[in-house]
């Protein structure tokens, strides 16, 4: 039979239990609003005083509330307070991260740092994934993801994916999350930095910015656009796409302000061999 060790977590005051050879621990919370943190390990946990570390080691597991971390290696890190009293600063996450709230889930991560009062996450790893009922968020680089402000940032070559919709491209992407009448994270907007690149049923769009917004459909973009459909360009400076109705439409400047800039939208046509 495997043996699992489990602490719990909460802030500020310790309780020190052996048993079974395994280390119990349990911090009891004098906020009522904030939630006990638990955490399981097959290899058991160790207590460093000096380094003001518990580490749970081999599938470690950690519960707060619906969300739960999962990883080879979990670090809980806290403050010296008075009277003996600890205060658990964050988690870090070592090897094979995975983070699911109810609502959205993460996996790919290499290491991962959890700031619990923050309710701040950030992942790393080179194809960090996060999964909701209907969206897609990846990134080769990093995942940021803030609870209570429900903010995702993924960062280098960062994806947005929506089924029989839109794939996003960018080096960076700053997804806004709501959560719907059924309980389910969905989007509300996203912005686009840098390569950005917009593939839609029937279009491709390039531009070195866009801003997205779910409840009009419209994607907007700005910076060096290009459209193409087929093998067909239109090239300027700010565009808009309409993902409901496949319309698209480019201006030399937003609002058509053209007097204000120089630029021209310029199309290329492919001349269709007889």
């Amino acid at each position: 039979m495997i043996k699992i060790c489990k602490i719990f977590l909460f802030n500020l005051f310790i309780f020190f239990n052996f048993m079974s050879s395994c280390l119990s621990q349990q911090i009891v919370n004098s906020v009522e609003k904030d939630e006990p943190i638990e955490i399981f390990a097959e290899g058991g946990i160790e207590w460093d005083k000096n380094k003001k570390i518990y580490t749970a080691k081999k599938n470690a597991e950690a519960k707060k509330g619906e969300l739960i971390v999962n990883a080879d290696i979990l670090e809980a890190h806290y403050d010296e307070k008075k009277e003996n009293n600890n205060e658990i600063k964050f988690l870090k996450a070592i090897g094979n991260v995975k983070i699911n709230d109810g609502k959205t889930f993460i996996t790919g991560g290499r290491n991962a740092l959890y700031d619990i009062k923050k309710e701040h996450f950030i992942i790393f790893g080179n194809n960090v994934k996060m999964t909701s009922q209907n969206d897609i968020l990846r990134a080769n680089m990093k995942l940021e993801f803030w609870q209570k402000k429900n903010i995702a940032i993924a960062t280098g070559n960062a994806e947005a994916l929506r089924k029989q919709k839109y794939k996003i491209n960018a080096e960076k992407l700053v997804t806004h999350l709501i959560t719907n009448e059924i309980g389910e994270s969905d989007i509300k907007k996203i912005i686009a930095y840098n390569k950005v690149i917009i593939k839609t049923n029937n279009e491709i769009a390039y531009g070195d910015k866009a801003l997205y917004n779910k409840s009009s459909e419209i994607c907007k973009l700005f910076g060096n656009v290009k459209l193409r459909k087929d093998e067909n360009f239109l090239t300027g400076e700010y565009a808009e796409m309409n993902l409901n109705d496949g319309i698209s439409k480019l201006l030399p400047y937003p609002g058509n302000r053209s007097f204000e800039t120089e630029s021209r939208v310029k199309a290329l046509i492919k001349k269709q061999d007889d």
